[in-house]
C-alpha cells in the first residue's frame, strides 16, 4: 500500500509522476483538499490559488503522459511567504497597508520555481513585514502539532505548511531566525543559505543588510532538491566529504538557560555523534552575547528608511511594529555605523573558528513552541540563530527530537560560508542518526 501522499519527499513523488503512478492533478487537488481541511485550524495561507494551480497541474498531467516533464520539480506543489512579488496575485506582506497590493513583477526565485514546472499553490501568512508582530487584519498562524501554540514567525504560514503537508515545500525569509525559528517549532528542516547565494529582488524587505531568502521542506534531502532549482549547478558543485568530522559546540554557561527538554534532545544527540564517527571540540563565539545588540542596531534603523513613506498612517500597522518603525527612525547613526563594523567583526570570527571545525551544533531555539510570538527585544528567541543573520554563514535546523507533550525540537548546524551544499549534506547524515525526519510522522492537525 502505497504511503499517504504527504509524507512522501520530492523524488518520490517525482518518480511516481514518471512511472504514471501518481497524476499532478490528484495530488494538488488532495492538497487543497486538506487546505480547507485543516487551514481554518491553522491559518497558515493568506491568499490560496486554487484554480490557477489546478490548471497548471492539468498542463503537468499532459506533459508527463506525453514524457516531457523534464525537472524534477514539475508539478510539484509548493507555496511562498506572502512578501515574495507575484504578478497578478496579491502580496500584502501580512499587512493592512499592502492589503490590496498586486504586483507586476515576480521575484526571481519564484520565477526559478515556475520555470521548473513546480506548482505555486497560495502565498503563506507571516508576522507584518517580516518585523515580529503578527497583525490583527490576518492573526497567528497556529502549530500543526498543537493548534494551541504558535507556528513561530516570521515563516509561521510556510512553516505551518509544510508540517501540514499543505504542498511540498515552501520559500521563506529570515533575517534573525524567521526561518529556522518556526521551522524548529514545527518539525520540519529550514534553511538560512548563505548571505547573498539566493536573490532577494523582489522580495519585500526587512533590513537589507539581514535579510535572507531560503526553502523550507520536510527533509534535508527535499532542500538539497530545491536548492539546485534555485542556484545552478548545486548538487554538482564538489565539497569536502563529511566523514570524520570535528564539531563545535558553545561552552555550558552559553546554554544554560535553555528549557530541560530541549537541553536533554541536544545532548542526547551530541551522545550519537559517535556513530557517525564526528567528534567535538568546545568553541567561543566572541561576539554571541551582543548578537541582540548587533541585530536591532543594524536592523531598527533599516526597517525605519524602508516605512518612512508611510510613517503618516500609524492606525494601519500593528501597535508594536509602528513604535519599532518609530524607534528606528531616531535611531543613533553613530550606533548604525559600529553595529556595521561589528557585522564584518563577527563574520571573522565565525570565519577563524570554522577553520578549526567542520560545523557548529547548537538548538536552534531555547524552548519549543510557546502560545504566542515572542516580542522583539523582550526575548531570547532567536538566541541561536541571529549571530548567523549578522555573520552570513550557512545554517540549517532539522527536527532531532519531541518533548513530552509532543512538540518538535530543532537543532542548528551552522558551515562554512558558500559550503551550502556540504551543509545541507551534514545534516542529511545527522538526520538519518537521529531518525527524527518530520517525512512519515503523524501531526496531530
Amino acid at each position: 500500500m502505497m504511503k499517504k501522499w504527504s509524507n512522501l519527499s520530492i523524488l518520490e513523488v517525482a518518480d511516481l509522476y514518471r512511472r504514471k503512478e501518481m497524476s499532478p492533478v490528484e495530488l494538488v487537488g488532495n492538497t487543497f483538499e486538506r487546505l480547507k481541511e485543516v487551514d481554518s485550524k491553522l491559518n497558515s495561507f493568506i491568499t490560496a490559488l486554487e484554480s490557477e494551480a489546478i490548471e497548471a497541474a492539468k498542463k503537468a498531467e499532459t506533459a508527463f503522459l506525453k514524457n516531457k516533464a523534464e525537472h524534477v520539480l514539475y508539478g510539484i506543489p509548493y507555496s511562498v511567504k506572502d512578501l515574495y512579488y507575484t504578478e497578478g496575485v496579491r502580496t500584502t506582506c501580512g499587512s493592512h497597508i499592502l492589503k490590496d497590493y498586486i504586483p507586476d513583477i515576480t521575484a526571481p526565485l519564484v520565477s526559478k520555481l515556475q520555470d521548473c514546472g513546480a506548482i505555486l499553490i497560495g502565498k503563506t501568512n507571516m508576522l507584518e513585514f517580516a518585523y515580529g508582530v503578527v497583525h490583527p487584519d490576518y492573526g497567528q498562524t497556529n502549530n500543526p502539532w498543537d493548534v494551541s501554540k504558535t507556528a513561530g514567525g516570521s515563516s509561521g504560514g510556510s512553516a505551518a505548511a509544510v508540517a501540514a503537508g499543505l504542498g511540498l515545500f515552501s520559500l521563506g525569509t529570515d533575517t534573525g531566525g524567521s526561518i529556522r525559528i518556526p521551522a524548529s517549532y514545527c518539525g520540519i528542516t529550514g534553511l538560512k543559505p548563505t548571505y547573498g547565494l539566493l536573490s532577494i529582488e523582489g522580495v519585500f524587505p526587512l533590513s537589507p543588510s539581514l535579510d535572507h531568502a531560503g526553502p523550507m521542506a520536510k527533509s534535508p534531502e527535499d532542500l538539497l532538491v530545491v536548492m539546485d532549482a534555485l542556484v545552478p549547478g548545486f548538487l554538482s558543485e564538489k565539497l569536502p566529504n563529511n566523514e570524520n568530522m570535528t564539531i563545535g559546540i558553545l561552552p555550558a554557561d552559553k546554554i544554560s538557560d535553555v528549557c530541560a527538554e530541549v537541553l536533554s534532545v541536544y545532548e542526547e544527540t551530541l551522545n550519537q555523534l559517535k556513530n557517525l564517527s564526528w567528534s567535538v571540540k568546545e568553541i567561543d563565539l566572541k561576539y554571541f552575547n551582543r548578537t541582540e545588540e548587533i541585530v536591532m542596531n543594524v536592523l531598527l534603523p533599516e526597517a525605519a528608511l524602508i516605512h518612512e513613506k508611510w510613517h503618516s498612517r500609524k492606525e494601519e500597522y500593528a501597535p508594536l511594529t509602528y513604535k519599532q518603525i518609530e524607534a528606528g527612525l531616531s535611531h543613533s547613526s553613530i550606533d548604525y555605523l559600529k553595529a556595521k563594523r561589528e557585522v564584518m567583526n563577527a563574520r571573522e570570527d565565525v570565519d577563524q573558528i570554522l577553520n578549526g571545525v567542520d560545523f557548529l551544533l547548537m538548538p536552534t531555539v531555547p524552548y519549543p513552541a510557546p502560545e504566542e510570538d515572542p516580542a522583539l527585544e523582550v526575548d531570547n528567541e532567536m538566541k541561536f540563530t541571529g549571530l548567523f543573520n549578522v555573520t552570513g554563514h550557512p545554517a540549517i535546523t532539522m527536527n532531532a527530537g519531541f518533548t513530552e507533550s509532543k512538540l518538535p525540537v530543532g537543532l542548528q548546524l551552522v558551515g562554512r560560508r558558500y559550503e551550502d551544499k556540504r551543509l545541507i549534506e551534514a545534516a542529511v547524515n545527522l538526520e538519518r542518526l537521529l531518525g527524527k525526519s518530520m517525512k512519515g510522522i503523524q501531526i496531530n492537525v
